[in-house]
């Protein structure tokens, strides 16, 4: 199998050398990593210093999504427990449904100024904690679109296992296994009532709702700094 190249999508390949040959690494650098110039002082512990980022939210709503589908909030809670807690098929926190994980789910969070939040689902809602990496440039990406507003929404990745098909084409699920919840711009979930803020990012204090600024993609500072990368 080839190797896949995140940021270089194979169709956008210039094919200078002959497949098989090995080549040496010369030629100009190009460096797609963030740096601590790359965004604003009041944000740069958040993306590069905190140990935590949480975000929190309703992951998914029991109403039909931009797809034709509906989840069943029971199919969703029977899920839930390996979605969390499977040592060898974890569920993944990602970004626009890609297969790289940026984040884990969690259980619960409390910061330190005692608001207490938890993952839930009851009969209307799933209601997601999680906390977001910093190791990769994805994942320092991830919270720099988080703090934009860029990535405002989840969207949850299901295996539907059974589901009704209804006559008027809607697919609703009643048995599923849950897979990742991704982050995306409100805009572009399948689900417009599944969205999140910023609730931490540190040990000491909760995000300032000043700086939760809800601003278009490619007109955002986060925006930018991808577009250069």
């Amino acid at each position: 199998m080839s190797i896949r190249v995140l940021n270089q999508p194979a169709t956008d390949v210039d094919h200078k050398a002959a497949v098989g040959q090995s080549v040496d690494p010369d030629g100009p650098i190009h460096d797609r990593r963030i740096t601590r110039e790359d965004v604003p002082d009041e944000w740069e512990h958040a993306v590069f210093g905190a140990e935590n980022f949480i975000i929190e939210g309703p992951a998914s709503v029991e109403i039909v999504d931009r797809s034709g589908q509906q989840i069943q909030m029971d199919a969703v809670a029977d899920s839930l427990e390996r979605y969390l807690e499977s040592t060898r098929e974890p569920g993944i926190i990602s970004t626009r449904h890609d297969d790289v994980p940026v984040g884990v789910p969690v259980w619960e969070w409390t910061t330190d100024d005692g608001t207490h939040y938890e993952t839930t689902v009851d009969d209307e809602e799933f209601t997601l904690v999680a906390n977001l990496g910093n190791e990769t440039t994805k994942s320092k990406m991830a919270r720099l679109r988080c703090l934009s507003g860029d990535y405002g929404g989840y969207s949850v990745t299901v295996y539907s296992n059974q589901e009704h098909r209804r006559n008027d084409g809607t697919r609703v699920t009643v048995d599923c296994d849950l897979h990742a919840v991704t982050l995306g711009h409100p805009s572009q979930v399948m689900n417009p009532a599944a969205d999140f803020d910023v609730v931490d990012f540190k040990h000491g204090g909760v995000l300032e709702a000043a700086i939760r600024r809800r601003l278009r993609r490619r007109q955002s500072l986060a925006g930018r700094i991808e577009d250069r990368l």
